[in-house]
């Protein structure tokens, strides 16, 4: 893949992506063995933290603090099963930014290209080492649970797993499948950031080649006359196919994506009230519960980016009526000057990103779900 190389990098080492130039059976064997294990182990460590609450929790601080994991996990269990299964559908949609008309045909474009993908990949970078820097505080205090003689976090299982042997091996297993689910939940986040923004990065390139035709087109007008050319209806025709890939690229990302969208946003509401009720329950043990600070912080940081790269091409996609506004289109002729008002009223309709009809990746939503997640726990404080 040439287009957000690092997300796909990340999907490599935790087992959900077997590079596509791989030739040998026996390699590709092992590979999809080495993703079933991941996904079953992230799996398993959901259905004994579900059992653990459904059973054993009795009160509302462990009812908290097992949650937040747990609804985590959920989530990157979700994010894992639909990246496998829609590999070739991300694989088409890879494609198709790197064919014609979405494909930069000359240095202009590549440059409008290249910033995008170096702003992706920055603050991709970004987020992984502020996920790095949460899950390493975690690791830090599972470690220290698992020396003082107690499971990392809290399971329910149907035989006695306080056996040394059995003790060592399930508290390994829970500390390795959190950093595998943090590298899963890493790529997935900033593969879908970074789809957004490239649809910013293809209404960029769309508004430039417009204004390069309209203005070449000028040019030859007062040269050479009003007479509209076959290549000059070829051009438009190009660019209105191009405005529409463009919708029809962000509806496939959308399509992929709807599940995770969704149960990353019902999740989220609720692990930012737990995580801020307890906190805020135990503020006299602060300095014990900086893991968690930094893990709500990172909560409060992956729906934002959603959120904002959601509200960017909402934002994009509507001003490329004013941007074509703004061009020197009244010397067009008036089929072109139809074709132009076409788009312009196309774009009245932003692209959005959605979670089923329930939610609009936007700030707007970002500040709603803020406002839910206070009133819960509001509700929890009563």
């Amino acid at each position: 893949m040439q287009i957000l190389t690092l997300q796909f990098l990340v999907y490599n080492f935790c087992g959900l992506w077997r590079p596509s130039e791989w030739s040998s059976n026996a390699a590709k064997l092992l590979y999809n063995v080495f993703t079933f294990v991941i996904i079953s182990s992230e799996y398993f460590v959901v259905l004994t933290q579900f059992m653990d609450i459904v059973l054993i929790v009795d009160n509302i601080d462990d009812f908290a603090n097992n949650t937040l994991i747990f609804l985590t996990l959920v989530a990157v269990c979700c994010k894992a099963t639909v990246v496998v299964m829609r590999r070739n559908a991300i694989i088409n949609l890879m494609r198709l930014l790197m064919k014609a008309p979405c494909k930069p045909c000359d240095e202009d474009e590549s440059a409008i290209q290249t910033k995008s993908d170096k702003f992706i990949r920055s603050y991709s970078i970004k987020y992984a080492l502020l996920a790095t820097s949460a899950v390493t505080g975690t690791t830090i205090g599972s470690v220290l649970n698992v020396m003082q003689g107690h499971m990392p976090y809290r399971i329910w299982l149907p035989w006695d797993y306080n056996i040394p042997l059995v003790f060592w091996i399930i508290s390994i297993h829970q500390i390795v499948s959190l950093l595998f689910a943090t590298m899963i939940s890493i790529g997935t986040d900033t593969l879908i950031f970074g789809l957004f923004l490239q649809t910013c990065a293809q209404l960029e390139i769309f508004e430039y080649r417009l204004h390069k035709l309209i203005i070449n087109k000028t040019v030859r007008y007062l040269e050479h006359g009003l007479s509209l050319s076959n290549k000059d209806k070829t051009e438009i025709s190009e660019c209105i196919h191009h405005h529409l890939s463009i919708y029809e690229y962000a509806k496939a990302v959308n399509a992929i994506f709807n599940q995770v969208f969704f149960v990353q946003f019902s999740g989220s509401i609720l692990v930012l009230c737990t995580s801020v009720y307890y906190l805020s329950t135990h503020i006299a043990e602060l300095s014990g519960l900086v893991t968690l600070l930094f893990y709500t912080i990172g909560m409060f940081v992956q729906i934002y980016i959603l959120c904002w790269s959601g509200n960017e091409v909402m934002l994009k996609s509507t001003s490329v009526g004013n941007a074509i506004y703004c061009m020197d289109w009244p010397l067009l002729s008036i089929n072109e000057q139809r074709d132009l008002l076409l788009i312009m009223m196309r774009s009245t309709i932003p692209i959005k990103f959605t979670s089923s009809f329930l939610i609009t990746l936007s700030l707007q939503s970002y500040s709603n779900i803020l406002k839910m997640s206070y009133t819960a726990f509001n509700v929890l404080q009563k």
